[in-house]
């Protein structure tokens, strides 16, 4: 959920529980002015009518709306990947992918060789994601992050600006 999303969600809560605020306090008003007064029970009907509104209000804020099935799953499985983080997935990812990508790392360091291979196609299924509108799944969200975070703590290591070093001199 974005910010702007939560401003909207934000407002829709208050407008309800505002709604409720009111509902309550002018119902309670309503009961005590017919009991003190007196000549049959009518503030049920205030009440019921009223109440109706409020139900419907009730629903369309808390179960209704076109992401609400994706958001309860969400909500329920824990699955929160959404279409935003899937975006600074792939800029972390792309970032790594360039900096893989300027120097020959073969003849230096075939395991990063590996690592920048595991990256495209993880970098791949987050583009198809994205393509489909979908979230990833834990499993595909915890493969991705797991290989950016083992190439992030190579990038920022002593040992790869030994690396860099090391193959910058053998391109001159």
């Amino acid at each position: 959920m974005n910010q702007e999303q939560a401003k909207e969600r934000i407002e829709e809560l208050r407008g309800f529980y505002s709604h409720l605020a009111a509902f309550v306090a002018v119902n309670l008003f309503l009961i005590v002015i017919n009991l003190t007064t007196g000549g049959g029970i009518w503030f049920i009907y205030s009440l019921g009518g009223w109440g109706i509104g409020l139900f419907c209000h009730a629903f369309r804020v808390f179960f209704s709306g076109a992401k609400w099935e994706e958001q309860k799953m969400q909500e329920l499985t824990g699955w929160t990947t959404t279409q935003e983080e899937l975006d600074r997935i792939s800029e972390r990812t792309e970032t790594l992918i360039s900096i893989l990508s300027s120097v020959d790392w073969k003849a230096i360091d075939p395991d990063l060789l590996q690592s920048k291979e595991n990256l495209v196609r993880a970098q791949n299924k987050i583009a198809s994601m994205q393509a489909r509108g979908e979230a990833a799944n834990d499993a595909n969200k915890e493969e991705v992050i797991r290989e950016l975070e083992k190439l992030e703590a190579f990038v920022t290591s002593s040992k790869f600006d030994y690396y860099d070093q090391a193959a910058r001199g053998a391109k001159t």
